[in-house]
């Protein structure tokens, strides 16, 4: 239930209040009405701070903590799910949930790897204290390393399924056992680990450009007649 956001026919995000439905609507209407529009383009960045949808420079949505909230879904996640089905509804490939991250964040490689064996931690610290200060939230993309420097960001992979994605290192941990890793309950659910409760993994140490991903938007001229490409609907 809730508010849809369409393009061509197609629902590219669902949103619980109609003024929320209706601001996506108007600035996504803005960038797909302009001539120059490359749907080729569309991909996922960080613009204040926030997951947000973006056709090259030009900002389409930001998911706020707000939204997410109320959609009862992680901000990051729901940022790529929205872009993806913004690219599907011209024809584009979609982009993997680690692909888009690195794209969020602005990460790459740095060669270093590193194996064991991972678990998940939710409900029960949800709420609590992190090692690094911070309050534990069993919904975002996080984990706790042994060692790693809090804010390393890591590209883990479940070798029995080649499910990946991207956490950053925020808490201390695990302490059971030969286990090296322990992921957020979301983390689990994106590498399907969630039911299994440990897994094999690979991970790689990812490195961030200094923008950490912020994007500079272009700044939008005033926003034409609709012209029925994009509608909304509850």
């Amino acid at each position: 239930k809730g508010f849809q956001v369409q393009v061509n026919g197609a629902t590219v995000a669902t949103v619980a209040r109609r003024d929320q439905a209706d601001a996506i609507a108007d600035q996504m209407r803005g960038v797909l009405r302009d001539p120059q529009f490359d749907p080729t383009t569309l991909r996922t960045g960080i613009v204040d701070g926030k997951p947000a949808g973006l056709a090259g420079d030009r900002l389409l949505f930001v998911v706020s903590s707000s939204v997410s909230r109320r959609q009862g879904q992680n901000a990051e996640i729901l940022a790529i799910e929205w872009i993806n089905n913004l690219r599907a509804a011209f024809d584009q490939e979609p982009v993997t949930l680690s692909a888009a991250q690195y794209q969020m964040w602005a990460l790459s490689k740095t060669g270093k790897t590193l194996e064991g064996t991972a678990s998940w931690y939710g409900p029960r610290f949800h709420g609590r204290l992190t090692a690094n200060g911070e309050i534990f939230d069993q919904n975002t993309l996080t984990a706790a390393h042994p060692s790693l420097p809090f804010n390393t960001y890591l590209e883990v992979t479940n070798l029995k399924t080649g499910r990946s994605v991207v956490v950053r290192i925020n808490d201390r941990g695990p302490y059971i056992g030969q286990r090296s890793l322990d992921l957020s309950r979301a983390a689990a659910r994106c590498l399907d680990s969630e039911s299994s409760g440990v897994i094999r993994y690979r991970a790689s140490i990812l490195q961030q450009a200094p923008n950490k991903g912020n994007v500079e938007v272009a700044p939008e001229p005033l926003l034409a007649e609709q012209d029925g490409r994009l509608a909304r609907r509850n």
